[in-house]
């Protein structure tokens, strides 16, 4: 005879997850009106975040030494890495944003693509988790705060899912993992060869050395 589903076994199943998934939306996102003040730095975390994240790896690529510019290129590869395989899951996966099935309220426009997982979430997630490896751990702090922000501000907006913000952590994860798989030979050799190009340039252009620090 056939046994009745347990407890677990429904919230296991991919009705339960999902019904999850839009109840955890619905208590995270914005209300029809929602404080002018959390709006506004919601937006300016899901909007701007990539625009700080770009302009403190060029900070601190060209302050930092040695040791610092091979995490941050262990971090960019790992961002790449995941990057890819988010745009992967997303061209063999569709699953719609909450405001395409008209869900919660949507503060900002987007267009109608997939909503798993967050590329947002992807790309600082495996920034931090990088540096977190690496332990930089101020670097990798920052930027993990600065992750948690962009998932919450995202949600708060109605553009994403807190699965999705889950699913890119995963990603992340996984992408950071097969950089530092890798770091041996990435140290060994190539990332010497790109600092050693970035410093030769600096010398011909003759930039300031206070500005801009030499490490050879």
């Amino acid at each position: 005879p056939c046994q009745r589903p347990t407890t677990t076994d429904r919230l296991m199943s991919p009705s339960s997850l999902e019904t999850w998934n839009q109840m955890a939306f619905l208590a995270l996102n914005a209300g029809a009106q929602p404080w002018p003040c959390v709006g506004l730095a919601a937006k300016g975390l899901a909007l701007g975040a990539v625009y700080m994240v770009m302009a403190a790896l060029i900070i601190g690529w060209v302050r930092g030494g040695r040791e610092l510019r091979f995490a941050l290129l262990d971090a960019t590869l790992a961002a790449l890495i995941s990057l890819s395989l988010a745009v992967g899951i997303t061209l063999l996966w569709y699953h719609p944003r909450p405001f395409a099935i008209g869900l919660g309220h949507q503060l900002i426009a987007h267009a109608t693509d997939a909503s798993f997982p967050s590329d947002h979430g992807t790309l600082i997630f495996a920034l931090a988790i990088s540096l977190l490896a690496a332990k930089k751990m101020a670097w990798g702090a920052g930027f993990l705060a600065l992750a948690f922000g962009v998932a919450w501000a995202r949600i708060y907006l109605g553009v994403h899912f807190p699965l999705d913000m889950v699913g890119a952590a995963a990603v992340a994860a996984l992408g950071a993992t097969v950089v530092r798989a890798g770091r041996p030979l990435l140290h060994g050799g190539f990332y010497h060869a790109l600092t050693a190009i970035y410093e030769g340039l600096l010398c011909v252009l003759r930039l300031p050395q206070a500005w801009f620090p030499r490490n050879l």
